[in-house]
């Protein structure tokens, strides 16, 4: 991972997490809820409420550089890097990874979690994997959000 590509994402994080943030967010009853902070030619931040049980499939970011954090609550992401690691992300924690990496993130417990997400360049496409165990599968492809 490029310290280069990333830096930028994290200070982002850091310039736009806050406690006001949570004040802005209701959690869905069940799934996602997506804010669109902020976005430039450069770079995108998104504030995402996570429903207990929420998911969000093994994808990557196309040729997006990410890094996310947790607000509050709690994630657990499955990283796929030739075989299975997961990572518990808990309030204040930061991930980050290069254009390609797949993942899926995920809200196992009884409460609600919010994030903060920056993608750079702007996140214009994804791809979405089946995990097959021992190795993963390309189902297709989707849209950035907008």
């Amino acid at each position: 991972m490029t310290a280069l590509a990333i830096q930028p994402l994290l200070d982002a994080i850091r310039t736009y997490a806050d406690d006001d943030l949570l004040a802005r967010v209701q959690v869905p009853e069940t799934g996602r809820e997506f804010h669109l902070l902020h976005r430039d030619d450069e770079v995108e931040v998104w504030l995402i409420a996570w429903s207990p049980g929420a998911s969000t499939g093994f994808h990557d970011h196309g040729t997006a550089t990410t890094a996310f954090t947790v607000l509050a609550g709690s994630l657990v992401e499955h990283n796929w890097l030739g075989g299975l690691q997961i990572a518990d992300v808990g309030p204040g924690d930061a991930r980050a990874h290069d254009a390609g990496h797949v993942h899926d993130v995920r809200n196992v417990g009884s409460r609600p979690a919010i994030s903060l997400h920056a993608y750079a360049p702007r996140l214009d496409a994804m791809h979405n994997y089946r995990f097959l165990g021992d190795r993963i599968s390309l189902i297709g492809a989707e849209p950035g959000r907008t």
